[in-house]
């Protein structure tokens, strides 16, 4: 996932958080090019869980202020060793601020540290060998942008900081890190412990909380013997905030049977035939799977949006909770 606005950051805005590019359906998507499952398999892993370099190769524009951050490993045949479920950390200089000790015109104890870190779910996988993709969707200062947004004044602080990495230069990540994995075929581990196996999985997700989820379906959906059927519910503000609109409607369509995707939004446009307004019981209803022993809820999003419409909500429906999982 990407993490980029602070809790306080995610309160005011409730589900604005960090984006994925919609130019992103082709990394996202597509098979890759050079690299197999089999010779994957033979690969060295890179991340062995310190913080190593790795450089910048390329960067490509999905949009005016998203991109595709492409990053060397090694040696051409090393992959990147991430468990499906599992997340980054890339580090940064801490940015200077428009006051100092605040952020976005808040107390921020970040801006106290030399350094920052923020945790990113690439969109390569381990068959693609040598290197790794994130994108990273970049918040400029609040003045930049028209209208001006004044509540967020500095912007992102590790997004500007990837913005500004020229090709050539490193950035220092660690990993892989995350307590939940999916080992396919439905089965999860949460803390290195099995949990029952699920047929059916509900994912709830708001802003870049898409990045994992894609991440696990994915997997899923590529593999002939995995048979767990996808069903989503993604919210957002407005509809320009969806994130990938064109990779879930590919994804869909290719696999109407184990794939379903919902949208809710909170300003929706005239005419907007999705879901309105906050994540609900009887939304989650409409959804998701219904509580049963072999379904299992992911959710990854901003904390409010975890712990005032999500947790609430599910525990109101009867869902077991050991088999519902944030990231």
């Amino acid at each position: 996932w990407q993490s980029e606005m602070s809790t306080q950051d995610a309160l005011p805005i409730a589900l604005a958080v960090g984006a994925v590019g919609l130019g992103a359906i082709y990394w996202l998507m597509s098979p890759s090019k050079g690299s197999s499952s089999e010779s994957a398999k033979k690969a060295k892993p890179f991340l062995d869980r310190s913080r190593q370099s790795v450089k910048l190769i390329k960067k490509d524009e999905l949009s005016p202020d998203t991109f595709l951050y492409r990053f060397a490993l090694p040696n051409d045949k090393d992959m990147l060793g991430l468990p499906i479920g599992k997340h980054i950390k890339v580090y940064g200089k801490t940015p200077q601020s428009k006051v100092a000790g605040e952020w976005n015109g808040k107390p921020i104890a970040d801006h106290e540290k030399v350094e920052i870190e923020r945790k990113y779910t690439p969109t390569s996988s381990d068959n693609d060998l040598g290197y790794f993709d994130i994108v990273v969707k970049c918040y400029f200062p609040g003045a930049t942008y028209t209208p001006p947004r004044d509540r967020f004044v500095d912007g992102g602080m590790l997004s500007q900081f990837i913005h500004a990495v020229k090709l050539g230069e490193t950035v220092d990540i660690a990993g892989p890190f995350g307590h939940i994995e999916y080992k396919g075929k439905g089965l999860f581990e949460v803390g290195r412990k099995p949990i029952g196996v699920a047929k059916k999985v509900g994912m709830i997700a708001g802003g870049s909380g898409l990045t994992p989820m894609l991440q696990i379906a994915r997997a899923m959906l590529r593999d002939p013997e995995d048979t767990t059927a996808v069903s989503l519910l993604y919210a957002n503000q407005t509809a320009e905030d969806i994130l990938l609109w064109d990779t879930l409607k590919e994804m869909k369509k290719e696999y109407p049977r184990r794939f379903k995707f919902y949208l809710t939004l909170d300003r929706p446009p005239t005419g907007w035939e999705g879901f309105k307004g906050f994540i609900s019981d009887s939304m989650l209803v409409d959804s998701i799977p219904p509580p049963a022993p072999d379904t299992l809820v992911l959710m990854c999003g901003p904390p409010p949006m975890i712990d005032f419409a999500c947790k609430p909500n599910l525990d109101k429906l009867g869902y077991d909770p050991a088999r519902v999982l944030a990231f």
